[in-house]
């Protein structure tokens, strides 16, 4: 005898859509990640000169840029000059970080030494930074610490981890809290 298979829950199979689309949106921005580093493997060794974006956890050399950029699946974010999206932690304190030690090697803060530069769509009125209890600056958008994700960018987008909601940000400070087709 042949049974039918069990109902399906629309809330099942949204969830089956978005992460379908968030592996087929990972998957892209891998292969434009790909691209561009083959783009720039010429003449430069890419060292701490000056404008350079700096997200790293302990190594804040140079300015951060941080500019507004198109994310697949979530259009206008900020990110780096290096292109990375830049997430917000939903628990944050305004205008510090609670993350540390192995969050901060998941979630690297974008760090800086002097101001942070305001790229294209960006503004600089909301720029500001703080010292990190490690001694490095990080950089703050509308009083939200930034990060950069240590594996693939925005399928972090709507990560609960580290007590919290890891969020993109848009040029007015909001965090991303849906996908350009609806939900997350």
């Amino acid at each position: 005898m042949i049974r039918d298979p069990a109902p399906v829950s629309p809330a099942t199979r949204s969830r089956a859509r978005l992460a379908r689309r968030l592996t087929m949106t990972a998957g892209a921005l891998a292969a434009a990640a790909t691209l561009a580093a083959c783009g720039s493997s010429g003449g430069s060794s890419g060292g701490s000169s000056g404008g350079g974006s700096s997200s790293g956890g302990s190594s804040g050399t140079g300015k951060a840029t941080v500019m507004v950029g198109k994310v697949n699946g979530y259009g206008s974010v900020l990110v780096t000059a290096a292109g990375q999206p830049v997430y917000i932690l939903s628990t944050d304190p305004s205008g510090s970080s609670k993350c540390s030690g192995a969050c901060a090697k998941t979630w690297k803060p974008v760090t800086v030494s002097g101001s942070p530069n305001a790229g294209s769509g960006v503004s600089s009125s909301l720029l500001s930074s703080f010292k990190r209890s490690d001694g490095t600056t990080q950089v703050l958008y509308d009083k939200h610490a930034l990060y950069t994700h240590a594996g693939s960018a925005s399928s972090a987008a709507g990560t609960a981890s580290d007590g919290g909601v890891w969020y993109l940000i848009n040029a007015k400070g909001k965090a991303v809290k849906s996908t350009t087709s609806g939900g997350y």
